[in-house]
């Protein structure tokens, strides 16, 4: 069998007591209060595919059903391979950000994902978000947790972005960083420090991508709140355009790099580059003009609390600064 061959695992489930999450709306009984999605690959000829188990939480997240699919099939045909510590759980519901999903399964197999999508915020941030409600003690990588999209406003060619972006947090990016003693001189009471990620897979990409003469330190993360969330996506002033920067950009693409899914490997998982974007590491003044434009996702990543679990579903730890 093809091992580039993939397939959607599709099943809908009713939550008992009608809404999934307080502030929404009530449905009709007839209609799934939420659909439940496993994006995996499919090979038999290997033991373990990784998967998303993702959870539609309301109409507007139904109506971006295929787009939100393509995208998380995207990110594990990335990560596939990567076999993460199964953790026992229930049944019982699981919560995250004000969304409840009444989870039926004896185990939390890779990354559990409740995703909404409505107007949450007016202005000129996405109002998008992540929060990640769960993380692994054994490895410090996700287990489960809440993505709200507001794409309200979002210019449609962009939209695939917001969600790629926001299923890239997912995985741990910026967010997993701190645990795994890879961040410097954080910004966030700091700002301007010369933030990087020095993950030493990540930075050989930095280099080959053209990024060898680039005077800081690498990998250059985020440190100015003007540019958006500081401490978990990639400094805008030297990468522009790339995908899990703070903001995306009108008119032109989101490339998602060889450096993004190679940090990906210095925090823990199996990758595969092929499906890597080109990219080159723009010069900075071309870098500020990308900046001025495109979808600013300032605030899209909540941090804290950390909620760590060992692999019987106990709660080992929680960090909240």
């Amino acid at each position: 069998m093809n091992i580039n061959r993939h397939k959607v695992i599709i099943s809908l489930a009713l939550l008992a007591g009608g809404t999934a999450s307080c502030d929404i709306p009530p449905v009709a009984p007839e209609i799934p209060t939420a659909t439940t999605v496993a994006v995996a690959a499919a090979d038999g000829e290997t033991p373990h595919r990784f998967q998303f188990d993702i959870v539609l939480m309301d109409e507007g997240a139904r109506a971006l059903r295929t787009r939100i699919l393509a995208q998380a099939d995207r990110w594990a045909r990335i990560v596939d391979g990567s076999d993460l510590e199964d953790i026992e759980w229930g049944p019982g519901t699981i919560s995250c950000g004000g969304l409840e999903h009444d989870f039926q399964q004896d185990v939390l197999d890779d990354v559990f994902v409740m995703i909404s999508v409505r107007d949450y915020v007016a202005g000129p941030t996405t109002g998008s978000g992540v929060r990640i409600c769960g993380f692994r003690e054994s490895s410090r990588l996700p287990v489960f947790g809440s993505i709200f999209l507001d794409i309200e406003g979002v210019p449609e060619g962009h939209v695939d972005d917001v969600v790629l972006h926001h299923l890239g947090h997912m995985l741990g990016f910026g967010l997993s960083w701190g645990e795994l003693d890879l961040l410097r001189n954080p910004s966030w009471n700091n700002e301007g420090a010369d933030t990087h990620f020095t993950g030493r897979m990540a930075n050989a990409a930095f280099v080959a991508a053209g990024g060898a003469n680039y005077a800081g330190r690498k990998v250059p993360v985020e440190n100015y709140w003007e540019n958006g969330t500081v401490d978990y996506h990639w400094r805008k002033a030297v990468f522009g355009t790339e995908l899990m920067g703070p903001r995306l950009d009108q008119h032109v693409a989101d490339p998602l790099s060889a450096i993004t899914i190679q940090s990906l490997a210095d925090i823990g998982y199996t990758v595969n580059l092929t499906e890597a974007d080109r990219y080159i590491v723009p010069g900075a003044s071309a870098s500020a003009r990308a900046a001025e434009a495109g979808p600013n996702l300032t605030g899209d990543v909540v941090a804290t609390p950390a909620v760590f679990y060992d692999r019987h579903g106990r709660v080992v730890r929680v960090v909240r600064d």
